[in-house]
């Protein structure tokens, strides 16, 4: 009897082994969350947010901006103001709204990094305000214009992942709309 169950059970672990089921390591990842994004009026932005794209893209893989050249639910848009800075966002739900990109903002800080923090606002991640270090992505124009940091850190990875394994798309960003204009 103890021949015939320790046959059974060999025989059921084998053809799930073969099946690819029943071990958490055979489990395929599961897709990640899609962003789609428009850069046909980013102008001289293009190539920084191709570049944050990516970035962002590699720093959390449960999320995954693709950009489209038709108009998409995120938009980035080069605008120039009479102040020449003031680069910002209007969000619309996660990974959805305008980002814009004040052309003198790129005199000042690395484009990269401006796009790449932007995108965190986007992304569910609130400005951290004075006094936050340059290695915070979300430190922006805090982080002083010789600042070119444009990796985020474990813990801005942690935070959109997070946001992300509770949210989708589209979803409200919980800190939207009850601070002043963010930059």
């Amino acid at each position: 009897m103890a021949r015939t169950v320790s046959l059974l059970s060999t025989a059921v672990l084998a053809s799930g082994a073969l099946l690819g089921v029943g071990t958490p390591a055979g489990a395929a990842d599961p897709a990640p969350e899609v962003i789609p994004i428009d850069l046909m009026l980013a102008g001289s932005y293009t190539d920084a947010a191709r570049e944050a794209i990516e970035i962002w893209n590699t720093a959390v893989p449960s999320i995954k901006f693709v950009e489209q050249d038709t108009p998409a639910a995120l938009r980035v848009m080069e605008y120039k103001t009479a102040k020449g800075v003031q680069s910002h966002v209007n969000i619309k739900g996660a990974g959805r709204g305008w980002v814009y990109l004040e052309v003198g903002d790129a005199q000042l800080y690395k484009p990269s990094r401006i796009v790449v923090h932007e995108l965190g606002h986007i992304l569910s991640l609130p400005d951290l305000g004075p006094g936050s270090p340059c290695s915070k992505v979300m430190s922006g124009a805090w982080g002083g214009s010789d600042c070119v940091d444009t990796q985020p850190d474990a813990a801005e990875k942690a935070a959109v992942r997070d946001f992300f394994a509770a949210n989708d798309v589209g979803d409200r960003v919980p800190w939207w709309g009850s601070s002043p204009a963010v930059r």
